[in-house]
């Protein structure tokens, strides 16, 4: 059985497989996480995106990560947080979609460390309450499948809320 981790580093900065990258549907440089990764990996990765369909959210693409310290990027297009209205139910499964769909391509491309931001959780505005509740829940559905799953957050206070809502419901 695989591992699950929480931790609160510079995701930049950690060695996996996969960096999963909050996407654009066009998978061009967004806001946040898309954008510091879009500027240290360069034109490469931009003419590498250039050749890809649209994504819908909720769905995956893979490409190469140029100077990164992961081997390939799994770009998803994760939803906006709507605060609650009659949208938010959609919201929350299409964030769940966003879990399952990098799950499934990285078993199609073998590939067994992966690591993940707090999707929805920045730019998008999820609480993270919400947004640790829907990626741990898929997470640990999928450990058996992978040697590492790891969350890495940006802060200690989003870490505090991850392992809060790990421990209480799947502790």
């Amino acid at each position: 059985m695989g591992q699950l981790q929480l931790i609160c580093d510079d995701v930049l900065t950690i060695e996996a497989d996969v960096l999963v990258c909050p996407a654009h549907k066009h998978l061009i440089r967004g806001r946040g996480l898309s954008a510091q990764i879009y500027d240290r990996a360069g034109e490469a990765l931009v003419s590498e995106c250039s050749q890809l369909p649209e994504c819908p959210v909720g769905g995956a693409r893979i490409t190469s990560a140029p100077n990164l310290a992961v081997h390939y990027l799994i770009h998803t297009v994760t939803p906006q947080w709507s605060s609650g209205d009659q949208w938010g139910v959609k919201s929350v499964a299409q964030l769940r979609q966003c879990y399952e769909s990098v799950l499934a391509l990285a078993r199609e491309r073998n590939l067994h460390r992966l690591l993940f931001p707090a999707l929805g959780a920045g730019t998008n505005r999820f609480p993270h309450e919400m947004a640790a509740h829907q990626g741990l829940e898929v997470l640990h559905d999928a450990q058996p499948d992978f040697s590492l799953l790891t969350v890495c957050l940006h802060t200690p206070a989003a870490l505090a809320t991850w392992r809060a809502v790990d421990q209480r419901f799947f502790g």
